[in-house]
């Protein structure tokens, strides 16, 4: 990362914190992928591997040297001194280079996918770790909500005792209902700071909540079209390069035990030496070789070539086997994950109705209760009852958000992809 992006990211930051107090899924992603040690790792890795797949092996090999000596006769009052420089160039070439670029290419290829791959698994972490603060803020609020009703319930029935309207026994029920509201709402206000931390230690800042709204439903596309998408998925794409790489396994040594090698081979070479009592001299020498060899060992039963190329055959059919059971699972897993997402959205729709019984229930109790119809624990009952549909209806709401960008994920597109706009 140049220093001008590294800047520019640490003002966004700054910025954030300065001016934002929500944080959007977008900016978690962003920042987690910007900042967190795996993605830093990840692309280091990256670049190594395609520093390694661009390297030309067709380059000839130069060296240069000097060497100098010198010589003093004391007795006869002379000296001499020399230097020899030289020069050399050598080349080679063989049959068996024909599948480096094939190589090259695929390390390129498998080396971008794998770094694509860690990205994923990464986003997938934020994704998760954001909506479990969702779901907690969420829930936290809702017990606040339902914290400061029974608050209220507490002190209008301490207030009918004092009138002399009702009996100690419906205030201790009351009391003791604030309490264990108070002790939930405790807890949940817990669950929210440890899923914020858990965030907060991804993104790399602190942020105040989450801003996204959860979805609501959604027509999905049709099944098999979302199984065909995922058969460009990163995790297929590699099942396929390892057939790629057997293959061209079994030709590289099938060229190189198994079929005639030619091979080229040339150098030049440069040398002088420079003396001050016999002058300059120079020479050159150049070399050319062409070579053809073939090994006889493949074709001997049993030997260890022939055992070689017979492994390296299985190895191909084994990458094939494995590239069509991991099609399977991919398509399973899809499928899977496209029922829960149509099973949560049934459940939202009897959800939703049993709320609306439950919080006319309550209406009806509520008014039963103030005629003096119904003693308090029934009215209490009936509020846990409306909370607890409310709450049910926000945690399959929440489930059915993160089944939804979790499917998107697994098949590596958005959310608009895989569903029907």
């Amino acid at each position: 990362m140049s220093r001008i992006r590294i800047t520019l990211f640490f003002i966004l930051v700054l910025g954030t914190r300065l001016f934002a107090t929500d944080l959007t899924l977008e900016q978690a992603l962003q920042s987690a992928k910007a900042t967190n040690i795996t993605a830093q790792n990840a692309k280091i890795t990256l670049e190594k591997q395609l520093n390694q797949a661009n390297s030309n092996q067709y380059l000839p090999s130069i060296n240069i040297s000097a060497g100098s000596s010198a010589s003093v006769s004391l007795l006869e009052q002379n000296s001499s001194a020399q230097i020899s420089p030289t020069a050399s160039i050598s080349f080679s070439l063989s049959s068996t280079d024909r599948y480096t670029k094939a190589s090259n290419s695929l390390l390129a290829k498998t080396a971008q996918t794998t770094y694509n791959s860690s990205i994923l698994n990464l986003e997938m972490q934020v994704l998760q770790a954001y909506w479990s603060v969702a779901a907690a803020q969420l829930a936290y609020e809702q017990q606040q909500a339902a914290t400061e009703q029974t608050r209220a319930s507490y002190e209008s029935i301490q207030a009918h005792y004092e009138q002399g309207l009702t009996n100690s026994l419906a205030v201790s029920q009351a009391k003791l209902a604030y309490s264990q509201s108070s002790l939930t709402l405790g807890s949940r206000k817990n669950d929210y700071e440890t899923a914020k931390q858990e965030l907060q230690n991804l993104v790399g800042y602190e942020f105040e909540e989450t801003a996204d709204e959860l979805w609501d439903t959604q027509s999905l596309k049709p099944l098999a079209d979302l199984q065909d998408l995922a058969l460009g998925t990163s995790s297929i794409q590699l099942l396929a390069y390892q057939i790629e790489q057997a293959e061209l396994a079994l030709k590289k040594t099938r060229a190189s035990s198994a079929s005639p090698i030619v091979a080229f081979n040339a150098s030049t070479s440069l040398s002088s030496t420079l003396s001050t009592t016999a002058g300059a001299s120079l020479r050159d020498t150049t070399q050319v070789g062409v070579t053809v060899s073939l090994s006889l060992d493949p074709y001997l039963p049993n030997s260890t070539a022939q055992v070689t190329l017979e492994n390296l055959q299985q190895d191909v059919i084994i990458a094939q086997n494995e590239l069509q059971q991991g099609i399977r699972t991919m398509k399973s897993e899809v499928q899977a994950r496209y029922q829960n997402l149509l099973q949560i959205e049934a459940e939202l729709d009897y959800l939703t109705e049993y709320q609306r019984v439950a919080e006319a229930t309550h209406a009806l109790t509520q008014a039963s209760y103030e005629a003096g119809e119904v003693a308090y624990l029934t009215l209490a009952e009936s509020e846990q009852q409306a909370l607890n549909a409310r709450l049910s209806i926000l945690q399959q709401r929440i489930n059915y958000t993160v089944s939804l960008y979790e499917l998107a994920y697994l098949l590596e597109t958005d959310i608009n992809t895989i569903i029907n706009i």
